[in-house]
């Protein structure tokens, strides 16, 4: 049965971001007032990070489970593709810091939270807060060189781990590819493997469309219409496996044995959770 591999020390998971850093990302997100979809991604990003190193502690230590990448993509001014990696000291050939070193390379920031006081009301308290990606957006949208970039990075990552539980890549964008049609590109990832399965591509779909948020179709009639992009990003989502299902059900949402790893138009604590049991699908910690 795949996706059960043991994370180990030894045989560590992977994670992959690919986060979109387009002109268009600078937009309102549809139904949420003031907020721009990139501050929506990197606020994601930064939190589900921040959840997987927490995940990894024991007490002071933090121990090596995961490996960790960060690709960002968008155009210059002439529309040349440009694909960049967030994390320090790497690049995107070699994008992979482990967990530890992640939690090494985050920059703190001091934020005002509103936290539940406990008494059914809500409290403003200033929190430290760690940050490895911020708000970006200029230009195009060259996500068939982005799955390009994450193509290799992956391929290399699964020669040197090919008894690791599957890597996992996360792709949070708008939808509209600006360099042709992604799907060739998303189905080579989907299509390496460890020993225990193939690696699973989940995508992030931000929409300026005014839609209702969907979460784990698991079919493609279910998507706005009025969004041509939704049903490309849908294709391009691998099916959810069971440990994620299994997470998802315990949190009351309907999901099937061929929901995908894929929403759309998700608010930022639907977005966080999205995020979070993506990443519990390896969560079989030794």
């Amino acid at each position: 049965m795949p996706y059960t591999a043991d994370i180990s020390r030894l045989n560590p998971a992977c994670f992959l971001f690919l986060i979109d850093q387009s002109g268009s990302m600078d937009q309102l997100l549809s139904g949420q007032p003031g907020q721009r979809k990139m501050d929506q991604a990197a606020d994601a990003i930064n939190r589900i990070l921040d959840t997987v190193a927490q995940r990894c502690s024991q007490g002071l230590e933090v121990r090596d489970y995961f490996d960790i990448g960060i690709l960002g993509y968008n155009t210059d001014g002439t529309g040349e593709p440009i694909v960049t990696s967030a994390l320090s000291g790497t690049s995107p050939d070699q994008p992979f810091l482990s967990i530890s070193q992640v939690v090494d390379v985050a920059e703190v920031e001091e934020r005002q939270v509103k936290e539940s006081d406990g008494a059914g009301g809500l409290v403003e308290l200033t929190r430290r807060i760690p940050i490895w990606l911020h708000p970006h957006a200029q230009y195009g949208t060259p996500m068939c060189r982005a799955f390009e970039v994450a193509l290799r990075a992956v391929e290399q990552w699964v020669t040197e781990h090919p008894e690791s539980f599957p890597p996992i890549v996360i792709n949070v964008s708008d939808g509209m590819a600006s360099d042709g049609n992604p799907e060739s590109n998303a189905r080579k990832i989907m299509d390496l493997e460890t020993s225990d399965g193939s690696a699973l591509l989940f995508n992030v779909h931000l929409s300026e469309v005014p839609a209702l948020p969907v979460q784990y179709p698991d079919q493609a009639e279910l998507l706005p219409q009025n969004d041509e992009y939704a049903s490309t990003m849908f294709r391009m989502s691998s099916v959810l496996p069971e440990s994620s299902r299994s997470q998802a059900q315990s949190l009351d949402l309907q999901v099937s044995e061929n929901s995908r790893g894929y929403v759309f138009n998700a608010d930022l604590t639907a977005l966080v959770q999205f995020l979070d049991i993506g990443t519990r699908a390896a969560s079989n910690l030794h």
